[in-house]
């Protein structure tokens, strides 16, 4: 026997939900409760259960104007929901066991169009497959951050150094409340956010603020020139987001010193990987990182649009980098 239920708080989900979640941190209670309270998008709930077991849960968001061809030159807006956490985010919104086909159904049934996210390869009769942004995964087999650089080609290593050098006079100091991130660190964000080409939400100063985050800035006396926030997971470490001044990259060659101090925290604290995320993703398969890649299924109720979102879905797909780069010894 099957039954779904729905409900428009995290707060009122079944207590076996964090079981069944297990290491997706994002799909945890304590999380979309502060995803709840910062970014209020309508999110919803749907447990789904078999013969009185919690089997499969996934969570839904609204949004508006989200550009399908973002990808692509062309772009193509809608009106969206989203089967995702309502951030820019590795993991799928989506966490099942037998039940997926029932899950999917439910959504299917839902009005107008609809975009899973982040998902394996997999074969979802009726909707739409593409490539989405594939996420960069470095596996630390090192046992110090020099251990690290000795490991890398000269060229590599000669570039991450003089990465270090320009940026040995910027002070790193990671903040011991979140409450202490301020506006002239958000206004580095908001640099990196308007100039990203992929753009799936922007996430308000409180976002940034939650506790649930390791936060590190760059200054320059006075003068934040970047930041970045990561989530620890178990054995994982998260890059999230990042923040830079662009007037100053150039002189202090902000971006990769933030890229090499994430290396050089995920390897001094014994993480086993670093989810470096999915943008950008160039320089960090130049760090060491490789490629998991990821889908995205698109589904509209109405079938004509639903044909036509299939013909176009390999179309609109993420082009990923196809060059193999030799960044170890």
């Amino acid at each position: 026997m099957i039954e779904i239920f729905t409900y428009d708080s995290i707060t009122k989900a079944p207590k076996e939900w964090d079981t069944l979640v297990g290491d997706n941190i994002y799909m945890t209670a304590r999380f979309l409760a502060f995803m709840e309270s910062v970014d209020k998008c309508n999110q919803r709930y749907y447990a789904i259960y078999k013969d009185g077991q919690l089997d499969t849960v996934f969570m839904t968001y609204e949004r508006k104007h989200y550009n399908l061809g973002m990808f692509t030159n062309v772009n193509i807006y809608q009106d969206m929901t989203f089967v995702y956490v309502p951030l820019s985010v590795t993991r799928p919104g989506i966490v099942y066991n037998q039940c997926l086909d029932e899950a999917l159904a439910y959504i299917k049934k839902m009005k107008g169009p609809k975009i899973m996210l982040n998902l394996e390869d997999m074969q979802m009769k009726g909707f739409a497959k593409g490539l989405t942004c594939p996420k960069c995964i470095f596996t630390n087999r090192f046992s110090s951050f020099d251990d690290y650089l000795n490991n890398l080609r000269s060229n590599y290593r000669r570039r991450y150094k003089q990465a270090l050098k320009k940026s040995q006079e910027l002070k790193l100091t990671y903040l011991e409340d979140n409450a202490d991130f301020t506006e002239e660190m958000y206004a580095c964000y908001l640099q990196v956010y308007n100039k990203s080409r992929v753009k799936i939400e922007k996430l308000p100063i409180e976002f940034f603020r939650g506790n649930l985050f390791k936060i590190f800035t760059l200054s320059q006396g006075d003068k934040v020139v970047g930041f970045c926030q990561l989530l620890e997971n178990g054995t994982e470490l998260i890059f999230e987001f990042v923040g830079v001044d662009y007037a100053y990259n150039t002189q202090y060659d902000t971006y990769h010193r933030i890229l090499l101090e994430i290396v050089r925290y995920g390897i001094e604290h014994g993480f086993k990987t670093i989810d470096f995320g999915q943008t950008a993703d160039e320089s960090k398969l130049k760090l060491g990182s490789e490629y998991t890649f990821l889908y995205a299924y698109l589904h509209h109720s109405n079938p004509i649009k639903n044909k036509v979102n299939q013909l176009l879905g390999r179309f609109l797909s993420y082009k990923y980098i196809t060059t193999k780069f030799e960044v170890f010894k």
